[in-house]
């Protein structure tokens, strides 16, 4: 069974037109974030831009085909599949501008924080989820799990790795469960908090 067949959650892949529920389910799931936190720590700030933040990495995460919603809305899965890059030369900057336009002298931490998950990347194809989310009130009811199942049922048929960073112990044992294994922890600077570099072999 594939994602867009999946019939227990509705999983489906998501389009152009699942632009906003897709970046407002990832903004709900992660608005606490221990990541999001860190890198907005002015709540009302946070309120302000976390919406339109995620929208300009839904748009860059859309055309390759990989972003899945439930049928409810209340859940959502963004990858990366593998060998792609998540943006071309002449896409970069704009990306760059548009979210330094929306989060001002925040947008250093974002940087850092896309620098430091640079240079840990494996550099060997694979499927990499960037963001996981389930909205509050339905966590806890096997959404994640549900489009891991699915992906991961891919990733082995390929013979491909799967990777993701996890922000939290919470998230780390949900990856954990699913047969990743842990490669390391990243600390992020200036009181930041402690992720783990999530790793699986394909079965």
């Amino acid at each position: 069974m594939t994602l867009t067949q999946s019939l227990d959650t509705g999983i489906r892949q998501a389009g152009a037109a699942d632009r906003a529920a897709v970046a407002a389910t990832v903004a709900s799931g992660f608005f606490d974030d221990p990541v999001t936190q860190w890198l907005l720590p002015d709540v009302e700030h946070r309120q302000e831009v976390i919406l339109p933040m995620f929208e300009v990495y839904i748009d860059a995460y859309l055309p390759h085909g990989e972003t899945y919603l439930t049928a409810d809305g209340n859940g959502a899965a963004v990858w990366l599949p593998p060998g792609a890059e998540l943006l071309t030369k002449e896409q970069e900057q704009p990306f760059v501008d548009a979210l330094a336009a929306l989060m001002g002298s925040g947008v250093d931490r974002l940087f850092q924080l896309e620098e430091t998950f640079a240079e840990h990347h494996p550099a060997e194809p694979l499927y990499y989820c960037n963001f996981l989310s389930t909205v509050p009130a339905c966590q806890g009811r096997g959404i994640g799990s549900a489009f891991l199942r699915d992906m991961l049922q891919r990733a082995d048929a390929d013979e491909r790795p799967a990777y993701h960073e996890a922000t939290s112990p919470r998230n780390r044992a949900l990856y954990e469960r699913h047969g990743y294994v842990n490669l390391g922890e990243l600390v992020l600077p200036d009181g930041g908090p402690t992720l783990w570099r999530m790793w699986r072999d394909p079965r």
